[in-house]
């Protein structure tokens, strides 16, 4: 059996729904006298720490290589680090999780699913910019589906709130929308580079400085890409997914001379992008990049 260690912090103040807590679970392979490395996942708040499904399989064969496990929740709903409070947290929480669980600090992979992979990214900014108290071994990051060129992600929130094509995309636009207007004061209309100094990556920064930022990580890539399809029956643009963004970053990095960044689309979707994923293949990339047996 697993070795699970759960942290939960008090229920965050703003907020009365029980599942906006902050905390962590960290969970380590049973039989493995020297850690592989670990797998970290940024989260907002605890539902993905109180039920793991979404991870099961991640989780499952990362420990069957020696990985340790991480899920950190900031507590903060949707939270896309617009406050360098949320920040601070995790390079803290890591750092004392770290120092108490006598964790290798090597090999370290974030994972980040979703908006997921925005923060891991966000987090990576920060510690590359010599903010992080515990600058942690991050050694690679795994990207899948995520939205990280702001600027193009908040012209398809308008395109949704204006059509109105279901529920769904009419609250995220509306709700991205929201956040934006608050937390930046702006709009790409108004002042686009806000946005664009937000962004992990965007197709409309000039200068593309933040490669750099990246460039000495391993990199892989995850989004569905099927033209025919995505684009047409489902009454979207090319730009209205997040496959530009991932697209673009990885190109981006080879650019900047980055030889360990890699996409890996999928044409057809029998499921969700993330759960078309080969868990046991991403697992053993993790093992080559890190060269486990090169201790």
């Amino acid at each position: 059996m697993d070795n699970h260690i759960r942290i939960m912090s008090q229920r965050n103040s703003t907020c009365s729904c029980s599942h906006h807590e902050k905390g962590y679970i960290l969970t380590l392979p049973d039989h493995e006298p020297f850690l592989s490395g670990t797998v970290v996942v940024l989260e907002d708040n605890s539902l993905y720490i109180s039920d793991s499904s979404k991870y099961h399989r991640i989780k499952s064969e990362a420990l069957k290589k020696g990985f340790a496990f991480l899920i950190i929740a900031t507590g903060v709903p949707v939270d896309l680090y617009f406050s360098e409070k949320s920040l601070i947290f995790v390079d803290t929480l890591i750092e004392n999780i770290f120092a108490r669980y006598h964790l290798p600090d090597r090999n370290i992979f974030l994972l980040g699913v979703l908006a997921a992979g925005h923060r891991a990214l966000k987090y990576i900014e920060y510690c590359k910019r010599g903010k992080s108290l515990s600058n942690p071994a991050i050694k690679g990051v795994v990207l899948n589906e995520c939205a990280i060129d702001w600027v193009r992600q908040w012209y398809e929130c308008q395109r949704q709130v204006r059509n109105i094509q279901d529920e769904t995309r009419f609250f995220e636009g509306t709700m991205i929308t929201y956040l934006f207007n608050e937390n930046l004061k702006a709009t790409p209309v108004t002042d686009i580079d806000r946005y664009i100094q937000f962004s992990p990556y965007s197709y409309f920064d000039t200068q593309m400085d933040k490669p750099m930022l990246f460039k000495d990580l391993s990199i892989r890539a995850y989004a569905y890409a099927d033209i025919t399809c995505c684009f047409s029956v489902r009454s979207k643009s090319i730009y209205d997914n997040n496959y530009p963004d991932m697209a673009g970053f990885i190109n981006e990095q080879q650019l900047a001379g980055n030889r360990n960044a890699e996409l890996v689309t999928f044409q057809e979707q029998t499921a969700s992008t993330w759960d078309m994923v080969d868990k046991e293949e991403l697992v053993d990339w993790m093992i080559c990049q890190a060269g486990r047996y090169s201790f």
